[in-house]
């Protein structure tokens, strides 16, 4: 894969407005707001570059502004972007630690037209900050990480703001659990997902879910050890729109008489995760399931009553329609290979599986599914099993053509025989782990490099990997978002910088080597154009 004709352009004008004239009148608007994020991830608003961006890009037409991960997005650069008098309808800052409420105030007064607002792990963001958020139209604000803010902030734009749908508020240390009822009171109907720490809600909270937010669609109660039987038939009676549900680690719910509650979930839910739940009866858990003939995802690992009969029994009833499988191991994971060919004899639409960490499984009773047309259908599988035959890890790499997720993580009979396989039949495949698998070399990354539009890769614990395959991603891979490359040795800083630099947005990058070898010098063959160890050649 090349960097396209527009994305080269892009590149250019971005290290050039200091001597491109007329771009805030010439340049449409889509492409000043592209360049604003390319400016950002690669570190290009600095004092002395800034008067350019603010004369060339920053105008009244601009609509969607993404800002990230940027140390010198400050609260002076939001001061004249706000200058600009731009009716924003999505405002994105991630990551941008220097920015403080003044910054934030300023880029948000005035935004009625504002749709969604993304204010991410801001650590100086308080509730002075959202004074001035107010637009009718406001249906998403995530507020993730910001440390600083309190549960009065929340609940004030809230207010200000009661057509919100989605409200993401992961990571807030000082918001408490009272926020929720404030929230639910606020926002009402027009509530339809709700992200928070619910580990330690109340019945109090859950009720004012039930009673306010009757058109609440996905609900993520991961780890909430409070809820039990009562809570949860209150939620499911007053929210009867809920399409997802997340009851992971909610251990109340692993004894009977509390997880008799799992017989009244809502038929409606198309996805249901119950990770770590430790229930041991066996039927409460299949009746739980089999009830549900509309679930198209459905997440198990962990699960203290899953066992190779009690799958075959669940996937006799919901299998023809699921389209998402996690059956991963944990410590009670009691399957083999004879409860795997439930998942080939029932599971016709599959696209997503995740059997990793299953420790006495093969997969080679998963072979009908691989070597029939239902092989195509599948775009995300983990296989994280060490015990896996090798055969089937081709029969995924020579049938899964529209795979787009991979992850082989730890199995040491990965070859480059097999990731040649791979690159030669996968030519969407954008995520790949193939950490630990020390048989690797450049060879078999440089494959993949040149044949599947990577965009994720991790190679970490993989010794043999050189500089070389750096540079070929860096010459082949221009859409590359993260890498990781912990204990490889032999592969220098001075190549990773080299492919950030080649990549369109910020590369993220983790390059531990406690051991890295000195002195390593990489060279390009003219004759052949590949990147080779220079150091070891004999002199002269």
């Amino acid at each position: 894969m090349v960097r396209s004709l527009s994305d080269t352009c892009l590149s250019c004008i971005e290290k050039q407005l200091a001597v491109i004239k007329g771009l805030r009148t010439k340049l449409p608007t889509y492409y000043k707001e592209l360049l604003l994020e390319r400016l950002c991830h690669h570190d290009l608003f600095s004092d002395d570059y800034l008067p350019y961006i603010t004369y060339g890009l920053f105008c009244d037409s601009l609509r969607h502004v993404s800002l990230s991960r940027c140390s010198q997005v400050t609260d002076r650069c939001l001061l004249r972007l706000a200058e600009a008098r731009c009716l924003l309808e999505v405002l994105k800052i991630d990551r941008c630690e220097k920015v403080t409420d003044a910054g934030i105030l300023a880029v948000t007064t005035g935004q009625t037209e504002l749709r969604t607002l993304e204010l991410v792990h801001l650590p100086h963001l308080t509730a002075k900050g959202l004074f001035q958020v107010s637009s009718t139209k406001l249906q998403r604000l995530n507020l993730k990480g910001c440390s600083s803010m309190t549960t009065e902030g929340v609940v004030s734009v809230c207010r200000k703001n009661p057509l919100i749908k989605y409200l993401k508020l992961v990571d807030c240390p000082k918001i408490d659990s009272t926020v929720v009822p404030a929230v639910a009171t606020s926002l009402g109907e027009s509530l339809e997902e709700i992200l928070a720490d619910f580990k330690t809600t109340t019945e109090e909270s859950i009720s004012y879910l039930a009673q306010h937010c009757p058109n609440l669609a996905k609900m993520n109660l991961c780890g909430c050890t409070n809820i039990g039987k009562a809570e949860l038939i209150k939620l499911v009676q007053g929210c009867t729109k809920l399409k997802s549900l997340d009851l992971s680690y909610c251990n109340r719910l692993c004894k009977m008489p509390e997880s008799e509650a799992l017989w009244v979930l809502p038929q409606s839910l198309s996805e249901l995760s119950l990770c770590g739940l430790l229930v041991e009866d066996e039927n409460v858990f299949v009746e739980c399931i089999q009830r549900l003939n509309t679930l198209r995802s459905l997440r198990v690992c962990g699960v203290a009553a899953l066992n190779d009969k009690t799958l075959q029994q669940i996937l006799h009833y919901v299998g023809e329609n699921l389209l998402d499988l996690d059956i991963s191991g944990g410590a009670f994971a009691n399957l083999t290979d004879e409860g795997l060919k439930a998942i080939a004899q029932y599971c016709v639409n599959l696209q997503k599986l995740s059997l990793s960490m299953l420790r006495d499984v093969t997969c080679v009773t998963l072979t009908p599914l691989l070597e029939d047309s239902r092989a195509s259908q599948i775009t995300e599988l983990h296989l994280s099993n060490k015990n896996i035959d090798l055969g089937v890890l081709f029969k995924v790499a020579e049938g899964c053509h529209n795979i787009e997720v991979l992850d082989l993580a730890g199995l040491v009979i990965v070859t480059d025989q097999l990731l040649h396989t791979v690159a030669c039949n996968c030519p969407h495949l954008h995520k790949l782990s193939i950490k630990g698998c020390r048989q690797v070399t450049d060879t078999g990354v440089c494959e993949l490099a040149q044949c599947c539009p990577l965009h994720s890769l991790n190679m970490s614990g993989i010794g043999t990997l050189t500089d070389k395959c750096i540079f070929t991603l860096a010459n082949s891979k221009p859409y590359l978002e993260e890498i990781y490359l912990n204990g490889c040795a032999h592969i220098s800083p001075v190549a990773v910088a080299y492919l950030t630099d080649c990549c369109v947005n910020r590369l993220y990058v983790q390059h531990r080597t406690p051991n890295a070898v000195p002195n390593q010098l990489m060279a390009k063959n003219l004759d052949t154009g590949e990147f080779c160890r220079a150091d070891l050649l004999p002199s002269s």
